[in-house]
């Protein structure tokens, strides 16, 4: 193979390889080449005045004017020129320059990058196993359906009590979710027909039995929420009308 010739050395000794026009300040701060922020701008100065004073040193290609009220600048200008050759001179000229009876103060602009997140991964669904609880007490809620079936065993993933609107009381029904069929099932025959807050209460498997529920923030059974019980539960309800 030939050697290069002193031409083709010439050559690439003087091709410009372009470089990208910011410089790394932190990890998450970056000093721009082209774009420059000036200080201490007269409050009565326009965008079209900073143009101007800027293109004395070379191609303006936006001006960035931080408004008060959109009455007045804050005297605060954003300046992108079209080169870091011509941002460096505008930048050597008028970084202490006297401008209309004020001094500027001109430098480079930081810019902070855009923090990025590595996606958050949808956690797969896991199954629940869901026991309707009849001949609730009117007082009963959640918390108490909780207390109740859990037991610090922590094999209950939520509790539910189904409440009517207009007055808001509660239909003395709700569920609870287990972990595992051999928990729900378990449960079914161990707290059957157990005083619950004065009240004998009634359990079977919930129509929806298993159920899929997110494995985090898991939540009560939605679809059975509004449903009231069926014959096919065999739940009548034992309440009277609550006092007023």
């Amino acid at each position: 193979m030939s050697s290069p010739s002193s031409r083709d050395v010439s050559r690439l000794n003087s091709s410009k390889i372009q470089k990208p026009h910011f410089v790394l300040l932190h990890h998450n701060t970056r000093i721009s080449k082209t774009r420059l922020i000036a200080q201490n701008v007269p409050w009565t100065s326009t965008p079209e005045d900073i143009r101007s004073l800027f293109e004395k040193y070379g191609s303006v290609i936006d001006i960035e004017m931080s408004m008060h009220k959109k009455e007045r600048n804050r005297g605060l200008v954003f300046i992108e020129m079209a080169s870091p050759e011509e941002a460096a001179t505008a930048l050597k000229s008028l970084e202490s320059c006297e401008y209309e009876g004020r001094r500027l103060k001109v430098d480079y602009a930081k810019t902070k990058k855009k923090k990025t997140y590595a996606p958050r991964e949808t956690p797969s669904p896991v199954p629940t196993f869901n026991l309707f609880v009849a001949n609730l007490a009117f007082e009963a809620r959640a918390k108490h359906l909780k207390e109740f079936f859990d037991a610090d065993t922590g094999n209950v993933v939520s509790t539910e009590v189904i409440f009517h609107e207009n007055p808001r009381r509660s239909s003395g029904y709700g569920f609870v979710s287990f972990k595992t069929k051999k928990q729900a099932e378990a449960a079914l025959i161990e707290f059957q027909g157990k005083d619950f807050l004065g009240r004998p209460i009634r359990l079977a498997k919930s129509k929806q039995f298993v159920k899929l529920q997110a494995k985090e923030g898991l939540q009560p059974p939605e679809e059975e929420a509004e449903e009231e019980p069926s014959q096919s539960e065999t739940m009548t309800q034992e309440h009277e009308t609550p006092a007023a």
